[in-house]
């Protein structure tokens, strides 16, 4: 009688002992996606990246950005075409989003315009081309879009990029809504764009998407030839702010826009922190200055447990001539740098994804800041004005008007404006 009594008791108590088993996995902590970006553009079409992904997994990365390259002729020219060489093939495609599957890591699909002759000739580039029809081009630009979008859909990505610094676009919003929208009817992830660090006041379509994603490439104690440890983390203390401040401005029902950063990396080389952007350039080797700067970077990053995802550019350019990076190397690649072992520890850190979201007061800070910065530059130089957004906020939101004209007022102001190009000089 008493053995039936507790078999009687047991089958009652598994489905509730289930039931906590079950919550507490759906309530499971899971680290903030941080991982590496990998260019597809290794030469061959038809190129494996196994080895490379493998690398990226053994270092600790949960993520990786598979950044495919495609190409306009010119910057005036209204079609988007494959790359003869860099672009990788379909068949290459899937079986990368395959790869990567098996090795866990969670996937963005970044396919990224270049002009022909853009690695020669810093003219044009994909921020400022001029499509001499502009129509035409939004209808090729969307299929493109579309097409794309849906190998990632049956790929398993997670985020798809529609686009990066494209800062000749902005004029467009409600073109990239339709984009947008396009993209959704055959992709169910979360969708993406990435504003360039120069052009955060021109980007007006964050509602239509799932994230906002963010180059950071912004310059640093540009006319220093070596930053301090202050002048870099109050350098990336700034853009938590833009990026809290992009939250803030694409609120909406569901809560604050989730931000990532699609791209923070540094090329080792001297004087990297004037211009991260710079893949031309001819100075030295600098290992030590990449790892200094990636190092204040990081230290900052480690407490945006609010961010949706942070991104390492670049694992490395010309894929197919191994050893990729070395002392001596003068790209982004971290690879038997110093960097390499500051990435490793900063993907092991215990920075859970949405373990703590943005608070109220750090994102109202941000933008409150913002609006000054706007406000200080119309007051100091000639020829600033307010961006058109911050118009538009101050006219909404009067109180954080108030707040930033308070914040101006305890401020010194020049006897007279000075010039654009003049700052920081005597």
């Amino acid at each position: 009688m008493f053995r039936k009594l507790v078999i009687v008791i047991a089958l009652l108590v598994l489905p509730l002992v289930m039931g906590v088993l079950r919550h507490k996995e759906t309530h499971r902590l899971v680290p903030q996606p941080r991982g590496m970006v990998l260019g597809l553009y290794a030469g061959l079409p038809d190129y494996d990246y196994r080895e490379e992904l493998e690398r990226i997994a053994a270092s600790g990365a949960t993520c990786v950005t598979l950044q495919a390259i495609y190409r306009m002729e010119r910057y005036d020219s209204v079609e988007v075409v494959r790359h003869p060489t860099s672009s990788p093939t379909e068949r290459s495609l899937r079986m990368t989003f395959q790869q990567a599957r098996r090795l866990g890591l969670r996937m963005m699909f970044f396919p990224t315009i270049n002009l022909r002759d853009e690695a020669d000739n810093a003219t044009w580039w994909r921020g400022n081309i001029k499509p001499r029809d502009w129509d035409l081009w939004w209808r090729n630009y969307t299929a493109f879009n579309v097409e794309m979008a849906r190998l990632a859909q049956e790929g398993g990505v997670e985020w798809y990029s529609v686009g990066t610094e494209m800062g000749s676009t902005h004029p467009f919003p409600d073109q990239w809504r339709n984009l947008v929208s396009e993209v959704r009817k055959v992709f169910r992830g979360k969708i993406t764009y990435s504003v360039n660090f120069d052009s955060h006041d021109t980007f007006a379509f964050g509602d239509c998407l799932d994230v906002i994603g963010m180059n950071t490439y912004d310059p640093i104690a540009k006319l220093d030839d070596y930053p301090s440890e202050e002048q870099i983390r109050n350098a990336w203390w700034w853009i938590v702010y833009k990026a809290r401040t992009l939250s803030k401005r694409f609120e909406d029902a569901r809560g604050p826009k989730p931000v990532m950063i699609t791209e923070i990396g540094y090329p080792s080389v001297a004087h990297a922190h004037v211009g991260p952007w710079d893949f031309r350039t001819d100075k030295p080797a600098d290992p030590g200055l990449q790892d200094h700067l990636m190092k204040g970077a990081l230290d900052v990053l480690r407490n945006w447990s609010d961010g949706e995802a942070v991104f390492y550019y670049l694992y490395g350019e010309n894929l197919n001539q191994k050893p990729i990076g070395g002392m001596a190397d003068r790209t982004y690649a971290p690879w038997g740098k110093p960097v390499e072992q500051t990435l490793k520890n900063y993907f092991a850190l215990p920075i859970f994804e949405g373990h703590i979201p943005p608070r109220p007061e750090n994102l109202q800070e941000a933008m409150v800041q913002t609006l000054v910065s706007h406000h200080r530059k119309v007051r100091d130089y000639e020829d600033a004005v307010l961006p058109a957004w911050v118009v538009d906020w101050e006219r909404s939101h009067p109180e954080d008007a108030r707040q930033a004209q308070a914040t101006l007022a305890t401020e010194p102001a020049p006897k007279h404006k000075i010039p654009k190009g003049r700052e920081g000089r005597s």
